[in-house]
């Protein structure tokens, strides 16, 4: 199992999750020439299914994101600046290639107002 981690950031909480370049090509699922866009489907804790839009913005930099379906993922699970987000990856045994992803958030805990 692979897994990708970030704390969230501002920007991650109110509009878009910003992701790394060089994971989206390790983690994600990769994108044909040409193509910016994509559906990210994941699995919560709950079992519930959660349909993102990865994008690769244009421009000099090409960052990618996670916009679609993002904002509502994070106010579901009132996540904050400094929560984690966790997305793990598996294999799907039957196809030896196609990759089944699930998400968790886990809470940033604070001990007298400060992180811990």
């Amino acid at each position: 199992m692979e897994v990708y981690k970030k704390i969230l950031t501002e920007t991650d909480v109110s509009t878009r999750l910003a992701v790394e370049s060089n994971t989206i090509d390790e983690f994600f699922p990769a994108f044909e020439a040409g193509q910016d866009s994509q559906e990210l489907v994941v699995e919560d804790e709950n079992g519930e299914r959660w349909r993102f839009g990865l994008f690769i913005l244009l421009g000099p930099y090409g960052k990618p994101t996670i916009s679609a379906g993002w904002r509502r993922f994070v106010m579901s699970r009132q996540a904050k600046v400094g929560d984690q987000v966790v997305f793990s990856k598996e294999r799907v045994a039957a196809s030896g290639s196609a990759s089944s992803y699930k998400i968790r958030v886990v809470k940033q805990v604070k001990l007298f107002k400060s992180a811990i």
